[in-house]
């Protein structure tokens, strides 16, 4: 059998149904044999090799499964690495895919064949395996390896430099692929053991869940889990998809939180963290109080991220798969579960609507005339904390694809491209005037290939996260972020129409006539919202303050009410 098709065919065995990339004279065979197979798997032409890697890690976040990106020696496979990157922070399951001209690399030498780049020592750090491939024997086991690695335990990307002599060659792959590792079942019983006895006697509990949860498939189990235990959930900001429409869930946390939910966090006795690497400043004056006297309790099925230090701890590496079950067969319980319940219900009644004004009113209008099982898909900057306080005022049940780690501004216009082909949805791209640019060539995918995606560009005129750093630092002056400092922005109406996509310019009291827009046809569309670049994101935790008194400050006395809950 040929190298490249049974490459090919072991993606189709393991249900990947397209492959981003753009064409390069070592990668032809791959393509070629992709072509040959392109009713099972289609290869798709994107117009930068970042964006094809971000197309790929999209594929990937949208269903969990495995996504490919191909791309050819040296810059080609370079201008992947922003992405590769993303993945890795991420913990998304991508395979990348690249080859070399025949021959051994030389250490130390700098140019031995032009295009030529040593790949393994410049990915090693951003993937969970990278290997170079110059033996048609080899192919099989790494392959199985690198997709093996990819898709268990802790998700992750895979690199893969393939000689094009190995592409072309004939082999023979053995028949017995490599079995995954056991589960530790060990580990979750004793973590489900100890997790009911302290629940027992705690009075305020919460789960706090984090992106584990979807990467693991285990959103219904939580879901359960909590209705039926009666503990409400708080998630981090990139998980509040999980089960947004639950009377059980509370809000998402952090400096940009939701009120309500730090305000439950900061009067919980019992943190359950699942998922949820509880990456925030345990040091800092804001949460280092709460955690000396509340008991967490830490589930990640990476080890490594439990060597960070949380007080009053203790913690588990073990899968939410293997977890969650034996939890539901359990009877969960502790004291006091109605007066808790009453304390986190009226903390999110009162501050329910509290930081929703312009522009989070329309962007939770839009939220909600869009199709509930479309995919939104978020850039990075000012606008995914605006699209985060919208969608849980919207209370929608989308599923919400971020940068969230490595927050790689211009992602989400490619990252867009692969969320439709893998979920064969409708997709909402949240994106700012800066971060559109990084990709904006990816506008040509999809209005040559009319894919059903909305671009929501939320135009500030300025590079409005760092602005805001500026203000804070050097008051009101002001370098490369605004236009009369040197940030500059196209008219994206004459930009869209260049690429041949429907325009709409959006205001606050046009936004409800829109509805056919983001419920009517599935035409691709460039709609843009125009806000004032002094508009800042709100509410936001200042250093040193209490967990709950976030900024702009409530008034005195609703404050001390509800603190005192």
């Amino acid at each position: 059998m040929n190298a490249s098709d049974y490459l090919v065919d072991f993606l189709i065995r393991r249900h990947v149904t397209d492959a981003f990339g753009i064409p390069g004279g070592v990668i032809l065979d791959f393509l070629y044999a992709m072509d040959r197979r392109k009713r099972e798997i289609t290869p798709h032409l994107n117009y930068h090799e970042q964006g094809a890697a971000f197309a790929a890690c999209g594929y990937a976040q949208a269903t969990g499964t495995l996504g490919v990106a191909y791309a050819t020696r040296g810059p080609g496979i370079a201008n992947m690495v922003t992405a590769i990157a993303d993945a890795y922070c991420d913990s998304i399951p991508v395979l990348f895919i690249t080859a070399h001209s025949p021959g051994p690399a030389r250490p130390g030498m700098r140019v031995e064949t032009d295009q030529e780049l040593d790949l393994i020592p410049l990915l090693s750090g951003i993937t969970k395996y990278a290997v170079r491939i110059d033996r048609a024997e080899d192919l099989y086991p790494m392959l199985e390896q690198a997709c093996l690695e990819a898709t268990s335990g802790r998700f992750g990307p895979v690199a893969l430099d393939i000689s094009t002599q190995v592409l072309s060659a004939e082999i023979t792959p053995p028949q017995a692929p490599p079995s995954r590792p056991p589960l530790a079942e060990h580990a979750a019983e004793a973590a489900s053991r100890y997790l009911a006895s302290t629940l027992k006697n705690a009075a305020r509990p919460v789960f706090l869940i984090g992106d584990g949860v979807n990467q693991s498939h285990t959103g219904p189990q939580v879901r359960a889990l909590a209705e039926q235990a009666g503990i409400p959930v708080l998630s981090s900001r990139f998980s509040q998809d999980v089960m947004p429409d639950s009377a059980m869930s509370f809000g998402y946390i952090g400096s940009h939180a939701a009120r309500y939910a730090n305000f439950i966090l900061s009067k919980a006795d019992l943190i359950v963290a699942l998922g949820n690497r509880m990456s925030f400043p345990a040091d800092s004056p804001s949460y280092r109080p709460l955690l000396e006297r509340t008991q967490t309790i830490r589930i990640d099925i990476d080890e490594t991220e439990l060597l960070r230090e949380i007080p009053n701890s203790r913690s588990f590496s073990v899968s939410l798969c293997a977890l969650l079950p034996r939890l539901q067969r359990m009877e969960l319980a502790y004291e006091g579960r109605q007066d808790w319940l009453h304390v986190c219900q009226t903390l999110k009644s009162a501050l329910w609507e509290q930081d929703t004004g312009f522009p989070i009113s329309v962007i939770a209008s839009i939220l909600r005339m869009a199709d509930p099982s479309a995919v939104v898909v978020c850039d990075v900057g000012n606008h995914e904390m605006w699209l985060s306080r919208a969608y849980a005022y919207a209370r929608t049940p989308q599923r919400v694809l971020y940068s969230k780690s490595f927050g790689a501004l211009g992602c989400a216009l490619a990252k867009a491209i692969g969320a439709y082909y893998a979920a064969q949805r409708p997709v909402i791209c949240f994106t700012g005037d800066q971060g559109l640019q990084m990709n904006v060539q990816e506008l040509q995918f999809i209005a040559q290939h009319k894919l059903p995606v909305t671009i929501v560009l939320l135009n500030n005129a300025s590079s409005g996260m760092i602005r805001s750093r500026e203000a804070q630092r050097y008051g009101a002056r002001f370098v490369h972020t605004t236009l009369d400092s040197g940030y500059g922005t196209p008219d994206f109406a004459a930009l869209a129409r260049a690429y041949g996509l429907d325009y709409l310019h959006l205001t606050e009291e046009t936004v409800d006539r829109a509805a056919c827009i983001f419920c009517g046809d599935q035409l691709p569309r460039f709609v843009e919202l125009s806000i004032d670049e002094a508009v800042d994101i709100a509410p936001y935790l200042p250093r040193g303050n209490p967990l709950q008194a976030l900024i702009p400050a409530l008034p005195e006395d609703v404050y001390r009410q509800l603190n005192c809950l």
